[in-house]
């Protein structure tokens, strides 16, 4: 049977993709923007600018004490800037169009709930990184914000890149794909999505989510 792990590497060991640790320092690094037509610099750099700015606030709130009201302000915090629907589709990729309408709100909330409880475990077990912001580059759907984060407590070990895919969204921007390490998030899914899929079914791949977000261990 398929060993089935929603959060691909890194994102399983620390969570930075999604967001720069509590106690991380941020550092800007000139931001160098290269641009290939689509966006403008001045929006690359939006861009940037905004998803730093959410990056303070979930910094914010992660230095208040472990409640339900914090997990609340984490959830609508996330949903600010990460994109589920766009996710869970490009994940799904064919599979999406062959589903009932109320077959994907339950992928995607279940899909949603297992990013955030994941988020927040691995949040808390990475305090100390620090992240340089590394510039933009303009990709067909927006513009990617580039980063790289180091470790303050291991300094030998080498900085982990975390890039965010990002497209505007009325005034503000929201992330659809992440690359550590040059993997992207939503590669991972699909490709295990698909092998569920095929192996199981679409029941197959909704119970093993079912059982996860159910299950305190990280991989089930």
């Amino acid at each position: 049977m398929t060993r089935f792990a929603l959060i691909p590497g890194f994102f399983a060991a620390s969570m930075l993709l999604l967001t720069v640790p509590a106690t991380a320092q941020d550092t800007p690094a000139g931001s160098a923007i290269v641009e290939s037509g689509g966006l403008s610099a001045a929006q690359a750099a939006e861009a940037e600018a905004f998803i730093r700015t959410k990056h303070n606030k979930v910094r914010a709130v992660l230095r208040k004490p472990d409640t339900p009201e914090r997990a609340e302000e984490l959830t609508v915090l996330l949903g600010e800037f990460l994109d589920y629907e766009r996710l869970a589709q490009l994940s799904l990729d064919k599979e999406w169009d062959k589903r009932t309408d109320k077959e994907l709100r339950k992928f995607v909330g279940l899909l949603r709930a297992l990013v955030e409880r994941q988020y927040q475990r691995n949040m808390e077990s990475t305090l100390k990184y620090k992240v340089t912001w590394v510039g933009t580059e303009q990709i067909e759907e927006g513009v990617k914000v580039n980063s790289s984060a180091r470790s303050m407590k291991k300094k030998r070990q080498p900085p982990i890149t975390i890039d965010y895919s990002m497209s505007p969204a009325g005034k503000e921007w929201k992330v659809f794909d992440i690359f550590t390490d040059d993997v992207s998030l939503v590669k991972n899914y699909k490709r295990q999505f698909r092998r569920v899929i095929n192996e199981e079914g679409w029941k197959g791949l909704i119970e093993r989510m079912e059982k996860k977000l159910n299950a305190e261990d990280e991989l089930i």
